[in-house]
């Protein structure tokens, strides 16, 4: 299953930083459940970036979940599985889309 999630350039290389600061496993929260994650093979979190596709983060096979949060979910991912991309663009959306890069050598580093 992949997800895209739009991040603030900001947001984004916070994420980033706390790969170098040994702080690998990172939270991007969601929310609603996004069908497919607990289907089986790779999951991967999509970040777009000022109006394009940046790359991806492979998730966690685990996810959170708590009933009192506003957000209620919370996918995990390694920082270190950071993967850039060839930027495409993408409008701006909000919350996270299904609508992502397909995986070919002529996108993909």
């Amino acid at each position: 299953m992949d997800v895209g999630v739009w991040m603030r350039a900001e947001v984004f290389e916070e994420k980033l930083r706390a790969r170098d600061e040994g702080k690998n496993e990172q939270v991007w929260n969601l929310s609603r459940w996004p069908r497919g994650f607990s289907e089986e093979g790779e999951n991967r979190l999509y970040v777009a970036i000022q109006g394009a596709w940046r790359g991806y983060f492979t998730l966690s096979l685990e996810a959170l979940y708590n009933p009192r949060d506003s957000t209620g979910y919370s996918l995990l991912f390694d920082t270190r599985t950071w993967t850039l991309i060839t930027p495409i663009a993408v409008k701006c959306f909000r919350g996270f889309t299904y609508k992502v890069p397909q995986p070919s050598s002529d996108v993909f580093r």
